[in-house]
């Protein structure tokens, strides 16, 4: 076990889970960027990444509408969404708390 309390082969599958969770959702939501890669890390050390594509269409516009931003909001709590049903409620990690400021802030700024 290192610093996290977790041993290396229990937190990739956590981590596993959780970006799968973000990569599902956006599977699942119409109109959201493709999935471009997933990184589940080896060892102890940074956690995993979800990394998204999107359109050439989105990418040269950089408008957003509201239903994409909504998506964001999904895909973004989809880690957490994986972990509760993988592990339960008491078992959310911190990266799922990283989810939600990031959901907040964005949020926030659609307001």
């Amino acid at each position: 076990e290192k610093r996290t309390g977790m041993a290396d082969e229990k937190r990739r599958e956590l981590v596993a889970y959780h970006e799968a969770g973000h990569a599902l959702m956006a599977a699942l939501t119409p109109g959201f960027d493709e999935v471009g890669k997933i990184t589940i890390p080896r060892s102890n050390g940074a956690g995993g990444f979800t990394l998204f594509l999107p359109s050439d269409e989105q990418q040269d516009s950089g408008m957003y509408t509201r239903s994409y931003l909504e998506g964001r909001l999904k895909v973004a709590l989809g880690g957490r969404v994986a972990e509760e049903l993988a592990y339960g409620k008491d078992e959310i990690t911190t990266g799922a708390s990283a989810d939600l400021q990031s959901v907040a802030s964005l949020a926030r700024r659609m307001v």
